[in-house]
């Protein structure tokens, strides 16, 4: 049964004054404090998840990989549930923002901090002070080709940040003319794309070094006040 204490959510430690710089693990932690379920966090690694993914959570026998599995975990059998109302439109649109969130702003990030030059020179050092040093002397190099090597196959290329962040732009715009007025992205009750969205936009707007990315993103009066809406339901009341 969800709900048994204690929870433990395992999860990377917080970095750069965001509760965290994954948004996956944002995501689950946002959507356990909305709950109000008690929970601690287990600073971890993928090295010892059970699928090599962050965020990942204990509950009693129960462990739960995947922030969308651990949503479904915690929900299930609520009179409230999330989703459950949905009819079959908004559950497409859910899908696609979802998608728009987890996939293409999730590399927009990674490319914000790893492939663009000058989002590395920035990030770089500080994640470098954060690790154990074989890991700063060799391990973060390998980490930084790899992803290099997706954004570019992804048509990030860390020589051009300006078409890179135009596509990311677009994302955004996306998001935000889909909102429109609205408190929550599908509409006035709050759904699980709305945490999905919360880890996304959450990195973006409200990590400390502009990039061209925050920057549009939080010109976007509706976006800004969403946002604020989702964190004073979530990491303000930590």
């Amino acid at each position: 049964m969800a709900g048994k204490i204690p929870v433990e959510l395992h999860q990377f430690d917080s970095f750069w004054g965001l509760p965290n710089a994954s948004p996956f693990c944002m995501k689950a932690e946002g959507y356990l404090r909305w709950r109000d379920i008690p929970f601690t966090i287990v600073v971890d690694s993928p090295r010892t998840s059970p699928s090599g993914q962050v965020p990942w959570v204990v509950d009693g026998e129960d462990v739960i990989t995947d922030s969308q599995r651990i949503i479904a975990h915690f929900e299930a059998g609520r009179p409230d549930a999330l989703d459950a109302n949905l009819d079959a439109r908004q559950q497409a649109a859910a899908h696609m923002l979802r998608r728009i969130c987890e996939f293409d702003l999730f590399w927009q990030i990674n490319y914000s901090r790893w492939a663009d030059p000058a989002g590395w020179a920035r990030f770089g050092p500080d994640i470098k002070m954060r690790l154990p040093m074989p890991m700063r002397l060799f391990g973060v190099g390998l980490v930084r080709r790899r992803l290099i090597r997706t954004c570019r196959a992804l048509g990030l290329d860390p020589a051009d940040p300006e078409a890179a962040y135009a596509r990311g732009k677009a994302h955004i715009k996306a998001i935000a003319d889909w909102l429109g007025e609205s408190p929550f992205l599908l509409g006035e009750e709050i759904s699980s794309v709305d945490f999905s969205a919360l880890g996304a936009l959450g990195n973006i707007m409200r990590q400390p070094v502009h990039t061209p990315l925050r920057d549009d993103a939080n010109e976007r009066d509706n976006l800004v006040r969403w946002l604020d809406r989702m964190w004073a339901r979530t990491f303000a009341r930590a």
